[in-house]
């Protein structure tokens, strides 16, 4: 195969970070045409700048990466090789991340791939462990420096807790995220810093919580307001919508509000919502009772790549409503595409729109910021109000 067919790029749409060192070596890149225009094309991040994120690639008129081929291939790679490739595009879809003695990998579901594998596995996701040779790991590349001991240990505690929950099928999936995001909003709130010693008390005192009924019973009391949560959603999507590129996300979109005849500026309505409440009775439900592993391994998939369990504080909590946030717009966009397919509907069509939906959202930092900022002014932040998001 050659070189230049080897990488067909999925970071298209995406802010294409350079990482210290790529930033270094396309500065001095003068020799030939295309290291020109690497070294111009490439701007410094003054914002939040580190060695991984020190600056970005400038993108052309049309929001693709300017160094792409007319049929969409990497010229950089095609050209120059992949050790020219900055870090985000090398490990692409991967996350590296280093632990004490070993090194974390997962993948984003923005790869059609990987969505396709790990969503359509009826069984629960689980880490799997294997050993690499000191080659192979000496030339990884873009592989987050290690958290200390205390706090990994913590991380990991709370991870396999955090998974416990989200896969115990005994329970209704919008049950178990709410029960998860009672356990974030604990660990968050802990006044003791919450490492390795501290950790097992914590989950030891949410476990009494649920075994007492405490927790289930505020999940219980949260109410279903539907014009809420739609209302709220579509504000989120008409925000984010003007700026896609990705083809399939627009499609999915496009079904979700033809189904629901909501498409267009027309505002909510009391026959929207029925028919949105008729669409996730009769077409939703019935089709996730017989896939709901698919939601149940998108939520564990975006647990355990975006690291939230290693995360402390406000930040914890904030992750915990992004993740709330990504999965109500999935639903709601699943409920309007179950609408207008009705008994056509597939799991191949879930797989498409989460895919496609984390193109889009992943890499989007503006769109998180919006999104926070949005549910903080609304004073949707507490968990009785991402209920609301959630059940139906």
């Amino acid at each position: 195969m050659h070189r230049s067919e080897v990488r067909r790029p999925l970071l298209l749409w995406w802010d294409i970070i350079v990482d210290k060192r790529s930033y270094q070596r396309y500065r001095k890149s003068t020799s030939t045409p295309l290291g020109q225009r690497l070294r111009a094309a490439v701007r410094r991040n003054h914002q939040d700048p580190s060695i991984t994120r020190y600056a970005r690639i400038v993108r052309s008129g049309d929001a693709a990466c300017p160094f792409l081929t007319q049929d969409r291939r990497c010229r950089i790679h095609a050209e120059l090789g992949e050790e020219w490739l900055p870090d985000t595009c090398a490990v692409f879809p991967r996350h590296l991340r280093a632990r004490q003695g070993w090194i974390d990998i997962s993948a984003s579901l923005a790869c059609p791939e990987i969505a396709r594998r790990a969503l359509a596995n009826p069984s629960k996701i689980t880490i799997a462990e294997a050993h690499l040779d000191t080659v192979t790991v000496a030339t990884m590349r873009a592989v987050e420096p290690t958290l200390s001991y205390d706090g990994e240990t913590a991380g990991l505690t709370l991870r396999t807790f955090a998974l416990s929950l989200l896969q115990n099928r005994r329970l209704a999936l919008w049950r178990r995220l709410l029960a998860l995001g009672y356990l974030f909003e604990m660990v968050s709130l802990s006044e003791d810093e919450t490492g390795a010693d501290v950790m097992p008390a914590i989950l030891d005192a949410f476990t009494r919580r649920m075994e007492s009924g405490e927790v289930m019973g505020r999940i219980e009391e949260a109410p279903t307001l539907t014009g809420m949560q739609l209302q709220l959603i579509r504000r989120l999507h008409d925000e984010m919508i003007s700026s896609v590129c990705v083809t399939a996300f627009r499609h999915c979109t496009e079904q979700c509000l033809d189904g629901l005849d909501y498409a267009g500026a027309q505002p909510f309505t009391e026959t929207i919502g029925r028919r949105y409440d008729f669409a996730f009775d009769h077409f939703y439900r019935p089709f996730f009772r017989r896939y709901g592993f698919m939601l149940e391994n998108y939520l564990v998939s975006y647990l355990l790549h975006h690291d939230i369990c290693f995360h402390r504080g406000g930040q914890l909590y904030e992750d915990y409503i992004m993740m709330v946030l990504n999965f109500a717009m999935l639903k709601t966009y699943l409920i309007g595409m179950a609408a207008w397919h009705r008994e056509n509907f597939h799991p191949d069509m879930v797989t498409r729109l989460i895919y496609s939906f984390t193109k889009v959202v992943e890499p989007d930092a503006r769109f998180r910021d919006y999104a926070l900022g949005l549910l903080a002014q609304s004073g949707c932040t507490d968990m009785m109000h991402l209920a609301v998001l959630i059940r139906n």
